[in-house]
C-alpha cells in the first residue's frame, strides 16, 4: 500500500506505509493547526525553556552535507509526566542552500506525537567563516505505557535545485528514565 504526502512540496508517494506498521503519521502541527489528539493538542513547549539532557543526541540523517539529529530534554513537559520532550536540529555544511525543509514523524499508537512549528524551512549555504545556521523543531511524544520508543520518519528538502526524500526509522533510543541525568 502506497501512502501520500500532500503536506510536503512536490509531494511524491512513499513506498512503506506507515498505518500497515501500526504507526500514525503526524505532520508538523503548523501544517494542521486542528489536531486530533486532544491530550497534545493544547500542550506546547517553548524552545527556549528546553534544557539538554546530558545524553548524545541521536542522529536521524546525515547525507549530502545535511545533519538532522534528536536531542532529549532533561525535562518533561510541564504538568505532563507522560510526555517526553525532545529537540530536533538540523545543520548543513554544503556548499548550496538548503530550502523547503519538512519533517514528518510517526509512532506506534499507542504513543502519540506532536511537532511543534520549526524555526524555519531554509539552511544558508555553509561557510566556514561563520558560525553555522540551524533549525530546530521541538517534539512531544507521550508514552503512558513507557513502551519503547519507536520512530518512522519522513525528510524532505531542496538542496540547491536537487530535491531530497528520505523515509527511515530513528533506533536506539535510551530509556526515558535516563533523559534527566
Amino acid at each position: 500500500m502506497k501512502l501520500p504526502f500532500p503536506d510536503l512540496p512536490n509531494s511524491s508517494m512513499a513506498n512503506t506505509s506507515f498505518s500497515s506498521l501500526g504507526y500514525e503519521l503526524k505532520p508538523a502541527a503548523s501544517l494542521h493547526p486542528a489536531s486530533h489528539d486532544a491530550s497534545l493538542e493544547n500542550l506546547f513547549v517553548p524552545l527556549i525553556s528546553i534544557t539538554p539532557s546530558n545524553i548524545c543526541p541521536l542522529t536521524v540523517y546525515d547525507r549530502n552535507g545535511f545533519k538532522a539529529m534528536l536531542h532529549f530534554s532533561r525535562d518533561l513537559a510541564p504538568g505532563r509526566p507522560d510526555v517526553l520532550v525532545m529537540v530536533l536540529s538540523m545543520l548543513s555544511t554544503s556548499a548550496q542552500p538548503i530550502k523547503d525543509i519538512a519533517f514528518q514523524a510517526a509512532v506506534p499508537k499507542t504513543m502519540k506525537i506532536k511537532l511543534q512549528p520549526a524555526s524555519g524551512s531554509e539552511l544558508p549555504a555553509f561557510s566556514p567563516l561563520l558560525p553555522p545556521a540551524v533549525v530546530s523543531q521541538v517534539l512531544l511524544l507521550s508514552n503512558p505505557h513507557k513502551d519503547p520508543i519507536r520512530l518512522r520518519y519522513k525528510l524532505a528538502f531542496t538542496q540547491g535545485a536537487q530535491p531530497f526524500s528520505e523515509v527511515g526509522e530513528v533506533t536506539g533510543f535510551p530509556e526515558a528514565e535516563l533523559w534527566g541525568r
